[in-house]
């Protein structure tokens, strides 16, 4: 096998197309052109319009660094194995299928020339267009098992990096209930953090986010990070009927739907490096068997990446002004039982670091999921209040900050930083359970 003179001046978008596997099928390569040299002074959104998800097409942020290509070939392939390969120097890379329709049991087998392994099947994001998770080395072999001729599936693009895997990083902000007086003291820590994306847990903007109050009080100070943000609701956003106000911020007055998810539902997900980001809504039905459960069900059985972290605003567990609140556990459940790895809220207006645990609220050092409890984005901040919880690990509750989420392909590190004259800090690293 020899890989594919590579054309010059340009890169060519070709799709490889796979029907039934046949005895005795063609093995070729695709290879990606030399001149895809993409900006590296920050992150590649891929499948989007600056940031927001395109219908039919998952939206996949990069690591700092990555760059972004298209595979180039002489000819079409015809059924059978692929492997594909990135720039020279790449130490990693993860590819797109523009189209994965598999029917009964047919899967396609996607291996790392350097090791990893991902089995893609029917459930996995059926209709839209994605990415793996980053194999080391800078080829992957793609190997379809079919049994039905309807079958199908295009790999089209990757992303790939110059740096290992395990160096490739990407750095999330994340807080709730944040404008409130002192969300000009945590717009600093955020520019400082300098962060591919932004995710608020509720409470954006007070008392009753309306748009005006999103315009006046939220958008002066972290609207500089509108572009990048993925946000979720809070109560006081729905002190206003239907929460109109935040959806019309984030979305633009009147659409139906955007960086907020769809009006009305406000819950989605989006890919982060290696990560799998999903926004709930904590404010609408939510029970086993709900809508909204069904669907992050569904969203986590089709997720193809090794690390998951969810957030929404009211916590499961709490030790402030509020205790904990059972309504969540269903969310909690179905996180625990795919083996998330992390969630943020918000809600009550401190700072706590939870030990991974299980829906019932025991510690579960093996597959236990962790919360993090970061409600100091600025509003007033609140006591301690006279609940306990065995799991906490760490708490605050008088200084404003900001969590830094810094990610890899295999875990985290979750820093709260503070405002600028305060000197809590607070550190915590973990590994995913799928990685």
């Amino acid at each position: 096998m020899s890989e594919l003179k590579l054309p010059s001046r340009r890169s060519i978008l070709i799709g490889v197309t796979v029907g039934a596997v046949l005895a005795g099928a063609a093995t070729s390569v695709a290879t990606a052109s030399k001149e895809e040299q993409p900006q590296q002074d920050k992150p590649i959104a891929v499948s989007s319009t600056e940031g927001v998800p395109v219908p039919g097409q998952r939206l996949q942020l990069s690591e700092k660094g990555a760059r972004a290509g298209t595979f180039a070939a002489a000819a079409k392939s015809a059924a059978g194995v692929q492997r594909l390969c990135a720039q020279q120097d790449a130490r990693w890379l993860r590819v797109r299928f523009a189209k994965l329709d598999l029917a009964g049991s047919d899967r396609v087998t996607v291996v790392g020339a350097a090791g990893g392994k991902t089995v893609l099947t029917a459930t996995n994001w059926r209709g839209e267009a994605f990415y793996t998770k980053a194999f080391p080395g800078r080829c992957v072999t793609v190997t379809p098992s079919f049994a039905n001729q309807s079958s199908q599936y295009v790999v089209d693009a990757y992303q790939d990096g110059a740096m290992p895997l395990p160096e490739a990083t990407v750095v999330v902000a994340a807080a709730g209930d944040i404008c409130g007086s002192a969300c000009n003291q945590t717009r600093p820590v955020v520019t400082n953090i300098n962060p591919a994306a932004v995710i608020t847990a509720g409470d954006n903007a007070y008392d009753s986010g309306t748009l005006s109050e999103y315009n006046n009080k939220y958008h002066p100070q972290w609207g500089a990070f509108k572009s990048k943000t993925y946000p979720s609701a809070g109560n006081h956003e729905y002190q206003t009927s239907g929460a109109s106000g935040y959806f019309d911020y984030f979305n633009g007055v009147g659409q139906a739907t955007g960086r907020a998810g769809a009006r009305g539902k406000g819950y989605y997900s989006v890919d982060i490096g290696d990560w799998h980001f999903i926004a709930l809504n904590s404010n609408i039905s939510k029970s086993t068997g709900s809508t909204q459960e069904q669907w992050l069900r569904a969203d986590l059985a089709a997720n193809t990446k090794p690390c998951v972290a969810a957030y929404w605003h009211h916590p499961r567990f709490s030790a402030g002004n509020y205790s904990d609140n059972t309504s969540i556990r269903p969310f909690f459940q179905a996180l625990y039982d795919y083996k998330a790895d992390l969630i943020i809220n918000g809600h009550d207006h401190n700072y706590i670091r939870f030990a991974p645990s299980r829906p019932d609220g025991t510690k579960d050092t093996v597959n236990g999921v962790r919360q993090l409890l970061i409600g100091t984005g600025g509003k007033s901040l609140y006591g301690s209040g006279g609940s306990t919880v065995a799991t906490i690990e760490k708490k605050e509750y008088s200084t404003f900050g900001v969590g830094k989420l810094t990610l890899t392909a295999t875990g985290y590190t979750a820093d709260f930083v503070p405002v600028a004259g305060r000197t809590f800090t607070d550190t915590v690293t973990g590994t995913c359970h799928n990685a």
